[in-house]
């Protein structure tokens, strides 16, 4: 019994998360728990669980006596500010992994970039479950992998708890006209970089491959943006 209530908690939080990156629920709108329930027909009880486990990822906020809503998504300044974070996380994080990574980290690094690659190249963004979802988690692991193998816990629970995959993968809808080949040549210039245990070369390429990226993320935005957002302000 207590699988089943598991494996369904699972189902209800995929389910809202999917209708909350793909805006089926915009942003800043009111979750009622009940209609949810009534909505997902499930009891209320997965709901709750879902949406605690959403409001740990940023997804939804919570207020007392008002209840849960979607988070606002980020605006331009703010997605400056995250990737600034990033910067400063990741390229330490490289420099240190160049030194201390092990082979079997190595390998893993290897096959996610594969498994980018292979992504990259029959990805159709439709939604964020069906095209969107699988590459988001294949960088997320390439990216968080580097800053594990850097070896300080510190470090890692910092950039985890940016959330960065998740936060940006709320703007996916715009990505599907992203060149996801200069990514997997990025991704590849940090590989080598980190097989050489070049230090330098790994934060290089690190710094590079991020600053690359937001130019990407901004240029799109600007295409696909309006002069007056659903969060008041140009996402």
């Amino acid at each position: 019994m207590t699988e089943q209530k598991t494996v369904l908690a699972d189902a209800v939080y995929e389910r809202l998360k999917a209708r909350i990156m793909d805006q089926v629920y915009p942003p800043r709108e009111r979750l009622n728990i009940d209609a949810l329930a009534v909505d997902l027909s499930v009891s209320p009880t997965p709901i709750r669980e879902a949406l605690a486990r959403l409001s740990a990822e940023r997804l939804v906020t919570f207020a007392a006596f008002k209840g849960y809503r979607v988070s606002p998504l980020l605006t331009t300044a703010q997605v400056e500010d995250l990737m600034h974070v990033r910067r400063l996380i990741e390229v330490d994080a490289a420099r240190l992994a160049a030194r201390r990574i092990l082979i079997p980290d190595l390998i893993t690094v290897e096959r996610l970039l594969q498994q980018i690659l292979d992504e990259s190249a029959g990805v159709e963004v439709g939604s964020w479950s069906h095209g969107y979802r699988q590459f988001n988690q294949l960088d997320r692991q390439f990216h968080e992998i580097i800053v594990s193998a850097a070896g300080n816990q510190f470090l890692l629970g910092a950039y985890r708890s940016l959330n960065v995959h998740i936060e940006l993968g709320r703007f996916y809808n715009v990505f599907r006209e992203m060149d996801q080949a200069e990514t997997c040549v990025e991704h590849d210039a940090i590989f080598q970089a980190l097989r050489a245990r070049q230090p330098d070369a790994a934060a290089d390429a690190v710094e590079r491959h991020l600053h690359a990226t937001e130019d990407r993320i901004f240029r799109l935005i600007e295409k696909y943006s309006h002069p007056q957002g659903s969060n008041g302000a140009r996402p």
